[in-house]
C-alpha cells in the first residue's frame, strides 16, 4: 500500500462481520485474508462494490463509466499504465487494488474477493 501506508507505520484495524451494519465505501482501506492463501493478510483499497463495472484504461481506473480520481496513487508507482477490460463485480464481492500499482497483487490478477458471511 505504499505510498499511502509506509513500512513500520501502525494501523488501527476494526473487524466487521455479517452482523456489522457499517457499509463499506469506495476508497476505504481493507485488511483481509488473501483469497488464495488465508494464512496471509492483505491491505488494499476498495475500488468496486457488488454490481459495479470496473475498467482500467492506460493505468486510469473507471467505475461505472466514470474516471476515478485517485490522489493516493503516486505516478512513480503506476508506470506500467496497464489496461484491463471491464469486469462486473459479483454479488457479495469487492474489487480491490493496491496503491503501489506496479508492485501489487490484487483484483487485477486474482479477481474480486468475496466477503465472509
Amino acid at each position: 500500500m505504499l505510498p499511502s501506508i509506509k513500512n513500520g507505520q501502525r494501523l488501527y484495524v476494526e473487524q466487521f462481520d455479517a452482523k456489522t451494519r457499517r457499509k463499506l465505501a469506495r476508497e476505504d482501506i481493507l485488511v483481509f485474508k488473501y483469497p488464495k492463501d488465508p494464512s496471509k493478510g492483505y491491505i488494499k483499497r476498495l475500488i468496486g462494490l457488488p454490481g459495479d463495472k470496473v475498467e482500467i484504461q492506460a493505468g486510469e481506473v473507471w467505475v461505472n463509466g466514470s474516471k476515478v480520481s485517485e490522489p493516493y496513487v503516486d505516478a512513480k508507482t503506476n508506470l506500467s499504465q496497464m489496461s484491463q477490460p471491464t469486469v462486473v463485480v459479483p454479488p457479495r464481492s469487492y474489487y480491490v487494488l493496491g496503491d503501489n500499482r506496479d508492485n501489487s497483487s490484487d483484483s487485477r490478477s486474482w479477481d474480486s474477493f468475496q466477503r465472509s458471511s
